[in-house]
């Protein structure tokens, strides 16, 4: 098991005590990036135990959140329909990085923009972990959750794959680590005996993310795109409709549509004349410059290190492919070599 001793003085620091162990004059300009990842997440898992902040303020965030999801008019099944109003902001995978997260949310400023849809993405699984292998990415994922419930319709967190294997209980394995794990070790950190309870109830929540946005500017959003075989299964019928009344771990399609990697043109003009939309804009692929334009129609953002982008746009109006990257930002403002993101999950 991963349980921790709750009694012990020394267990709440022990996450910042290891992050400060590395020398950090003996690292390059990459791993120092990544060093500062991962002290500002243990600092802020061990600051949240100490201050007391633990399974019941994580178990009213999932709950909370979920609650505001099920009142929402613009999720239909398993997709979010959005009107022709105001402009939507929108990362790639966070992968546990929530200083970016805060950033993008900072820059969003969505209370003086209450026509503004703010999206988010696989924030699960840290690309950064402790020395004794735990995965603090919960923290990140208990801003978005807090997010999600402060500004209903407003702010989606959109399924991935790494979503979709911790929610279905299926283990990932990336560079022979196991992900899933690793995250259980760093919930175990953060709420000691009752870690099963968050993980289970945040499992639930999984189980139910919208796996694709689609605006009415002919802009389709969801975490990848399928591969070409998988492409006739998926209809804006079966995302609103047939895959709402299944539970996702009989949704063979939507498990295509967040794993899928083809970027060939004659697969994305199939499933964009599928889905009936001009463009896709998806994660789920790594890139150090933080923004890839993947084929005619398809546009990948990641958010995950010091070089992640978002991408904005108007809801009114169409765009053609280079408007579209025109408008994706540095998260950070100041971009780095592409050698120091480190490694990207």
């Amino acid at each position: 098991g991963f349980h921790l001793e709750s009694s012990s003085d020394e267990v709440q620091a022990r996450l910042v005590a290891d992050s400060k162990k590395i020398d950090a004059s003996s690292v390059d300009e990459g791993s120092l990036l990544a060093i500062g990842e991962i002290r500002k997440l243990a600092n802020e898992a061990a600051a949240k135990r100490a201050a007391g902040e633990g399974p019941d303020e994580a178990l009213e965030a999932i709950d909370a959140a979920t609650r505001a999801r099920a009142r929402d008019p613009k999720i239909k099944g398993r997709a979010v329909i959005l009107e022709a109003k105001g402009d939507l902001w929108l990362t790639g995978d966070l992968h546990g990085n929530v200083e970016n997260l805060r950033r993008f949310a900072e820059a969003a400023a969505l209370d003086a923009n209450p026509d503004r849809i703010f999206v988010v993405q696989e924030i699960i699984h840290s690309r950064v972990i402790t020395s004794d292998q735990r995965d603090l990415s919960f923290v990140a994922i208990l801003e978005a959750l807090k997010l999600v419930a402060r500004y209903p319709g407003r702010v989606y967190y959109l399924l991935g794959n790494h979503d979709l294997a911790f929610g279905l209980g299926r283990d990932l394995v990336k560079g022979g680590k196991s992900l899933n794990r690793y995250l259980y070790k760093g919930m175990a950190f953060m709420y000691q005996a009752r870690h099963e309870e968050v993980a289970q109830a945040y499992m639930k929540f999984i189980r139910d993310m919208p796996a694709a946005i689609v605006a009415p500017n002919g802009v389709f959003m969801s975490h990848s795109t399928p591969k070409k075989p998988y492409i006739p299964s998926l209809s804006m019928e079966y995302l609103t409709t047939t895959s709402a009344k299944l539970p996702l771990e009989k949704c063979g399609p939507i498990k295509a549509l967040v794993e899928g990697r083809d970027f060939e043109e004659p697969t994305i003009k199939a499933f964009t004349e599928r889905m009936e939309t001009d463009f896709v804009v998806c994660g789920h692929t790594p890139t150090p410059k933080g923004f890839r334009v993947a084929n005619s129609r398809q546009l990948i953002i990641d958010s995950q290190h010091a070089n992640g982008r978002y991408v904005t746009f108007d809801l009114t109006r169409r765009y053609t492919m280079d408007e579209l990257m025109a408008r994706v930002k540095p998260i950070l403002g100041d971009e780095v070599s592409s050698e120091l993101v480190g490694e990207l999950m």
